[in-house]
């Protein structure tokens, strides 16, 4: 029962609101100074609770003198509020999108919730216009493809290093030949991205990608541009190191180092605006 308190918690109820819709989903209709006696809750603050059930959708009332209060069907009163939350958050986000926020600082900051670590790596995938650099663990990895290859089919040049074989259209991708080992020694999931040159999200969690170890999310243009370049070579590494058995060693490393991508041969918008400032 305190695993079904929680959940309901966990969606807005407070604690006697679950203890009296839990009630009711297991009992008989009852009023509300039954139900008092049966949980030992304060009658009127059951009447409260009651009152805040039924502006919820999760309890109606019967309408007559007796006034027993009977659980809406969960499946039916879980798709209301759903429908209901979603409606209160666009309307949110639609009049908070309205402040404007012109400031902009460089400064690095920590991330404690995993849920906003994918959150913030989808928002700078959709932002992202020229380039984006992900380094990434599978399960990590495996959540972020949708807007990878979303950013993709805007024109978005994406490279890719993962850690086992993965199929992402129109990505450049390198698996690391020591994936397996990696893995095995890190006992964890890490999230890497840098996007333009211009912002940059480093994040590791634990391997179930419920807690955060650490994760910091950082606009801070110089930082942003040295992750980018570094995060570039390593994947070059990746790819020479991937082919040292293979006949025609030299010629082939001639080709990925012709093709390599420098700030001198390529556009990076974070890299132009460093040399303007």
């Amino acid at each position: 029962m305190n695993d079904i308190t929680e959940k309901l918690v966990n969606i807005g109820f407070n604690k006697l609101e679950a203890d009296v819709y839990i009630y009711l989903l297991s009992n008989p209709p009852a009023t509300a100074y039954k139900i008092g006696k049966q949980i030992n809750k304060p009658t009127a603050n059951v009447y409260k609770a009651i009152d805040s059930l039924s502006l919820k959708g999760a309890v109606i009332v019967e309408d007559n003198k007796n006034k027993l209060c009977k659980a809406i069907n969960p499946e039916e009163f879980i798709k209301l509020y759903e429908k209901e939350i979603l409606e209160r958050t666009q309307k949110a986000k639609i009049t908070l999108g309205n402040l404007k926020n012109e400031h902009q600082d460089q400064r690095s900051y920590s991330i404690e919730s995993v849920p906003l670590v994918f959150e913030r790596f989808n928002t700078m995938m959709k932002k992202c216009t020229t380039i984006a650099v992900v380094d990434a663990f599978p399960k990590a990895l495996e959540k972020v493809v949708d807007c990878i290859e979303e950013a993709i089919q805007r024109g978005v040049e994406v490279y890719v290093e993962a850690y086992r074989p993965i199929e992402i259209k129109g990505a450049n991708i390198i698996c690391a030949n020591i994936g397996e080992k990696a893995l095995k020694y890190w006992k964890s999931q890490q999230l890497n991205l840098v996007i333009d040159g211009e912002e940059h999200l480093m994040a590791l969690m634990d391997d179930d990608l419920e807690n955060v170890k650490q994760a910091t999310w950082s606009n801070n243009i110089y930082s942003s541009c040295i992750l980018h370049a570094g995060r570039l070579h390593e994947q070059t590494v990746m790819k020479i190191s991937s082919l040292a058995e293979k006949e025609n060693f030299e010629q082939q490393v001639k080709e990925i180092i012709k093709k390599q991508k420098f700030f001198f041969n390529t556009k990076v918008p974070g890299f132009n605006k460093l040399f303007k400032k």
